[in-house]
């Protein structure tokens, strides 16, 4: 699985499979789209200059009890769909965005993490 880096930003990256996942959350309803896509990319922009000072923000978190020690999430705490992105440092200083969710259960995010879990040991194999 191939990283790209995403336009626009200097430290930030996403897995292949990324923006569908991304897609796929919101369906054909453009307006909610381009409102979360805006709300997004504010926030990748703080994670692009802060790196891991981000998580000082309620909108970051590092994600514990996983199998990888290293996944975070970016998170839209007042959301109505309640979208989740998980992602990974690189050599702690370049951010990975790995999935993207919509967390209607706490199962949601169990899923979410072994898939990223995944993802994230798929890069590190190549």
């Amino acid at each position: 699985m191939d990283i790209q880096k995403l336009n626009g930003f200097e430290r930030i990256y996403q897995a292949e499979c990324f923006p569908n996942e991304v897609k796929s959350m919101f369906g054909k309803n453009v307006d909610e789209i381009n409102r979360y896509m805006k709300w997004l990319f504010t926030w990748l922009s703080v994670l692009d200059s802060e790196g891991m000072g981000a998580l000082n923000l309620e909108q970051f978190e590092h994600l514990k009890g996983t199998d990888n020690p290293n996944l975070y999430a970016l998170r839209h705490p007042r959301s109505k769909i309640n979208e989740r992105y998980i992602y990974i440092y690189a050599d702690n200083e370049c951010a990975v965005l790995l999935t993207a969710f919509k967390e209607k259960s706490t199962q949601d995010y169990r899923l979410a993490i072994i898939r990223a879990e995944n993802i994230a040991k798929q890069l590190e194999d190549e």
